[in-house]
């Protein structure tokens, strides 16, 4: 399974993200973080999913099901996979927010 490698890093003070995407290499962006205080930093992993809007599925995210379930992504490092592991793409989730930020519902 291929996916694509990047991450997102929310400053715990500003409140404000900044994206691994936005820059040339991975390792643009952690310089920049450092650059920024990385101890200020809370870096979140893309699932390499997308939800049924086509939004992109990090770690922290809160997700809602068609049901009412909401679930919090989060990573399992042994063995290293997201929880939940698989996306029912039946049922295809909605991004409503992340741990962070609350629910934008």
């Amino acid at each position: 399974m291929n996916r694509e490698i990047k991450c997102r890093s929310r400053d715990k003070v500003l409140g404000e993200y900044l994206y691994s995407d936005m820059f040339p290499s991975m390792w643009q962006f952690f310089k920049e973080l450092e650059n920024r205080g990385i101890r200020h930093f809370e870096t979140e992993w893309f699932t390499g999913l997308k939800d049924k809007n086509g939004v992109e599925i990090y770690e922290g995210d809160l997700l809602k099901y068609p049901n009412g379930e909401i679930i919090h992504v989060i990573w399992m490092g042994n063995p290293a996979s997201f929880s939940p592991k698989e996306v029912d793409i039946l049922h295809a989730p909605e991004v409503i927010g992340n741990i962070y930020e609350g629910s934008v519902e």
